[in-house]
């Protein structure tokens, strides 16, 4: 036996929330872009290494754009696009010239 399980609630970081969120939406019984059978499916399909390098919410968002991506409804080009303009938007909302 190898005792037992620590039952610790932690608080959930701003990002988290907003996968989490961003889940509910993909999945949601309107949209069904993304079920979360996908989601666990994209967890496997990881490999040992990518899996234990991200956190729970972290492989969540990964294997969610793997999947957008695999459906056709977002390139890696229009990721990568999109958040280098968000970080820009950031850089200047945060510079206090």
């Amino acid at each position: 036996m190898a005792g037992e399980i620590p039952m610790v609630e932690l608080p959930w970081l701003h990002w988290e929330k907003q996968v989490e969120a961003i889940r509910g939406l993909l999945g949601d019984g309107t949209r069904r872009i993304v079920s979360l059978d996908e989601v666990r499916r994209g967890f496997e399909s990881f490999g040992i290494e990518k899996y234990n390098a991200f956190s729970f919410y972290r492989r969540r968002l990964e294997a969610m754009i793997d999947i957008l991506v695999e459906k056709g409804i977002l390139s890696r080009e229009e990721l990568d696009e999109a958040i280098a303009t968000g970080r820009v938007r950031w850089r200047d909302l945060s510079d206090p010239e």
